[in-house]
C-alpha cells in the first residue's frame, strides 16, 4: 500500500504520533478507519530501519480528515495515546533505505528475536503458545480463537497468556 502516496498539502491528510512501534499499516488503517474513507496510510521508519511510531494517513476528503483529527486525537491503540493532528511536514518517503532495512531485517529473522524489555515469566509463556500453534491447525486456531484480533503471543498481557495455558493445558 505504501506506492504512489499523494501530496500531503490538501487538507485531506493526518499525522498520526505516539503509535506503538510494533504497529503495522494495517493496524493503523483499522484504528483510523471509523473516522471515513481511507484512500492511503503507511508507518514512518527510521534511517535505520526502525518504526518511529508515526504514521501518515489520507482521507478521501479533507471533512474525513477533520473527523479523524476531532474524534481519534487522544485514543488509545494497542494500549498506546495516540495524537492525531493535521499533516504539515512535506510528503514522507515511504520507500526510504530506512523501511527497506526494516523489512530485510524481519525477513532474516529479525522480527522473531525476544523483545530485551519482556519479563522472562512472560517470555516462556509466550514460546510455549508459538510451540503449541505448531503443534497442528486445530491448536493454532484454539489461540486464534482466544486471542482475538491480535495473533501474536508477545503483544497480549501475561495474564491473559497464562489463563490460555492454564484453560488448554499447554505443555
Amino acid at each position: 500500500m505504501a506506492a504512489a502516496a499523494p501530496p500531503a498539502d490538501d487538507g485531506r491528510s493526518v499525522y498520526v504520533g505516539g503509535m506503538p512501534r510494533h504497529a503495522e499499516w494495517q493496524e493503523l488503517k483499522d484504528h483510523m478507519r471509523s473516522a471515513g474513507e481511507i484512500e492511503f496510510c503507511d508507518v514512518l521508519y527510521s534511517d535505520w530501519g526502525e518504526p518511529r511510531g508515526v504514521g501518515f494517513v489520507r482521507f478521501k476528503t479533507e471533512a474525513e480528515a477533520q473527523q479523524a483529527i476531532a474524534t481519534l486525537n487522544e485514543t488509545t491503540m494497542d494500549g498506546r495515546t495516540v495524537k492525531v493532528a493535521p499533516w504539515t511536514g512535506r510528503q514522507p518517503n515511504f520507500n526510504s533505505p530506512g523501511k527497506m532495512m526494516y523489512q530485510m531485517w524481519a525477513w532474516y529473522g529479525g522480527a522473531k528475536k525476544k523483545p530485551r524489555d519482556m519479563d522472562p515469566e512472560k517470555s516462556k509463556l509466550v514460546e510455549r503458545i508459538k510451540t503449541y500453534q505448531k503443534g497442528d491447525a486445530t491448536q493454532k486456531e484454539t489461540w486464534y480463537s482466544f486471542c482475538g484480533e491480535v495473533k501474536d503471543p508477545a503483544r497480549h498481557e501475561t495474564a491473559k497468556l497464562q489463563e490460555f495455558v492454564t484453560t488448554y493445558s499447554v505443555p
